[in-house]
């Protein structure tokens, strides 16, 4: 969001309200000049005297800054707006992200000013904050809508996608939800969460919020849409930064082969089981094909499918046919199980 607030400046100008001990406790304790806040014991020692008065000193302050906010009414007014325009319920780093300020000072303001409600404990969200008149009961209707929509489809949606999907179910309990309100409440709830493409989907899903290799060779596979390469899979799983860590393609192949959400489908090729492709051999291949023709098949015939889920020369097809302690050739040069 663009705008014209220069919260240091009214910050320095709100902090000056205060004497000189009242401020520094301030100051530290949020964490407004070193961006790392102070513990009430430490503070206490420097001074002399208890974490408790410290802690009482720190309530002190805060009440008395919430009494002199027409000294920053341009911030007050921007966070009052931040909030309107998202529902009234917001994750701080979200409003962090919005409005363009320190961490530390957003959290400041928001403990100052007591409009704001820091909320721990809800079913449905992390820990965030509610504006006490304008947060209703939109964000729980948006994170349960977007979940049942997850479940059925059941692979993450573009951003886009899910807001209108969510729009389109709630659009008869009081007309559209503002798309900035449903990314608010997506933002701060448990249950749903972005993947590192920027996708929404459920944070309890693999690819959304993976453990270990074959997870994330699960998230970008899935995503690529067709079989690859080990080497090409580790490439993409480096690709989208999952963490720090390079994938070693060895690695890859290793995890891949005792994963049985993957198919070998080729030399060093892997597809998903969940795309169709039958696990094992070329034999074993055939052996379902014709498990589930329940008729014998010509070679073209069992070649052409055997080709939809392996990529093969002909040659090791038919060679897979030959096995004839498995397959029958029939008399009108078809074959069958034997």
């Amino acid at each position: 969001m663009e705008h014209s607030v220069n919260i240091n400046d009214l910050t320095e100008k709100l902090l000056n309200s205060l004497d000189a001990r009242s401020r520094d406790i301030v100051i530290r304790r949020f964490g407004l000049k070193s961006g790392q806040a102070e513990t009430l014991e430490s503070i206490g020692k420097e001074y002399g005297i208890t974490r408790e008065r410290v802690r009482q000193i720190e309530s002190y302050t805060k009440k008395t800054l919430a009494t002199l906010r027409e000294q920053i009414t341009p911030l007050v007014d921007l966070l009052e707006k931040t909030f309107a325009e998202h529902g009234g319920v917001m994750a701080e780093p979200h409003v962090v992200e919005v409005i363009g300020a320190e961490p530390q000072v957003v959290r400041f303001y928001l403990n100052v000013l007591p409009e704001y409600i820091y909320v721990t404990h809800k079913e449905l969200f992390h820990p965030h904050w509610r504006h006490e008149r304008r947060a209703g009961d939109d964000a729980d209707k948006i994170v349960e809508c977007a979940c049942e929509i997850l479940v059925k489809k059941q692979l993450p949606l573009e951003e886009s996608e899910l807001i209108e999907s969510v729009k389109v179910r709630l659009a008869g309990e009081g007309g559209a939800l503002p798309s900035p309100h449903i990314i608010a409440a997506f933002v701060a709830s448990k249950p749903l969460e972005r993947t590192v493409f920027q996708q929404w989907g459920l944070a309890e899903w693999p690819e959304v919020s993976p453990r270990g290799v074959g997870d994330k060779a699960y998230a970008v596979l899935r995503r690529h849409g067709k079989p690859a390469h080990f080497r090409e899979i580790a490439s993409m799983i480096s690709e989208a930064k999952f963490d720090t860590k390079a994938a070693n393609p060895q690695t890859v192949h290793n995890e891949l082969i005792k994963d049985d959400r993957f198919v070998l489908v080729g030399r060093g090729l892997y597809g998903l089981k969940e795309w169709g492709y039958v696990p094992g051999t070329v034999a074993d291949v055939l052996e379902a094909i014709l498990r589930r023709a329940k008729v014998p098949m010509t070679r073209e015939e069992l070649t052409a499918e055997v080709l939809k889920q392996r990529i093969v020369k002909k040659n090791t097809i038919l060679l897979g046919l030959q096995n004839h302690k498995r397959f029958v050739r029939t008399a009108d040069q078809r074959y069958t199980l034997r």
